[in-house]
């Protein structure tokens, strides 16, 4: 049953249709671009082309379980996969099973080195689909990182609706710069996390600034009491149970004590029952600061 189970985290992230083109594959300058190693490492997968496969990967890529910790983004490293010789062999065997799961990607948002999506599996082993949450890095056409993050369970499925929208309502409230609504979006005992700054690890270190309930309340009354000083804008938001993804573009006005800027920012946030538990931003690209704003959150789905 584990290696079972295994072999579905190892497959299911990615599911495609049909080969992708080389010209996708080969993208622009000299590395190809995340999302398309991404649709190249699956379509290699789908294709059983072991080769293909191997070819995408760094020669100490790191592939991560889901956690057991519900509030931990990354789970333990899979050590049978790590390492080239172990990743071959890995693949190798799973490749040769018969009834491999078809699987199939039904959202996905890419930022910087980072691609994030949410993949459906059906196993013929099993009664019921799978569905998965999970974040590629992908550094010189290479994928460096993985990690399953998430899996919808019978307990969090119900979420998903509700976390979608209390991401929306988290912009509403910035955007109005409304402090009292904006905090009565987080649980009590909320954990904010900050960017680590060693690439291979994703977003696990608590915040400097927001530390408990006291800290939050200061920090978001402090960045509320001129106005609505930074604007942000929804450009996409999807969930796997009550985990949520989130593609923002934030510009920050030009103020007296600092300058003003834009940047596309991509999170992710645990939400139960209307209320933020978890918020780990992933990853942080500027964008030239008088760039105009882009409403996209009416497709925006859950």
């Amino acid at each position: 049953m584990q290696r079972r189970f295994t072999l579905l985290l190892s497959l299911g992230l990615l599911g495609l249709t049909g080969p992708i083109p080389a010209e996708a594959i080969a993208g622009t300058g000299s590395a190809a671009k995340p999302a398309a190693v991404v649709a190249a490492d699956f379509d290699a997968l789908n294709r059983n082309d072991l080769e293909a496969f191997l070819a995408l990967y760094a020669p100490q890529a790191q592939i991560f379980g889901l956690p057991a910790d519900p509030h931990a983004l990354v789970g333990k490293r899979l050590e049978q996969m790590y390492g080239a010789e172990r990743l071959r062999a890995h693949f190798a065997m799973a490749m040769a099973q018969p009834d491999t799961p078809h699987i199939e990607q039904t959202r996905t948002v890419a930022l910087g080195e980072l691609v994030v999506s949410r993949v459906h599996i059906t196993d013929p082993k099993r009664a019921e689909p799978q569905v998965l949450l999970v974040v590629y890095r992908v550094r010189d056409g290479l994928i460096e990182d993985l990690w399953h993050v998430g899996k919808e369970t019978a307990d969090n499925q119900a979420q998903a609706t509700g976390a979608v929208a209390t991401a929306r309502a988290l912009v509403e409230a910035n955007n109005r710069a409304d402090a009292e609504r904006f905090l009565a979006l987080f649980a009590a005992d909320a954990r904010h996390f900050r960017r680590a700054e060693d690439p291979h690890r994703l977003a696990d270190l608590p915040s400097r600034a927001v530390v408990d309930e006291a800290s939050r309340v200061k920090t978001y009354w402090a960045l509320y009491a001129h106005g609505p000083s930074v604007q942000v804008d929804l450009l996409d938001a999807f969930a796997v149970g009550d985990l949520v993804v989130t593609h923002e573009r934030i510009h920050k006005r030009s103020t007296p004590a600092s300058a003003g800027e834009s940047y596309e920012m991509l999170a992710i946030l645990r939400v139960r029952d209307g209320r933020v538990l978890d918020l780990w931003p992933l990853e942080k690209i500027a964008r030239p600061a008088d760039a105009a704003l882009v409403t996209a959150t009416a497709g925006a789905q859950p």
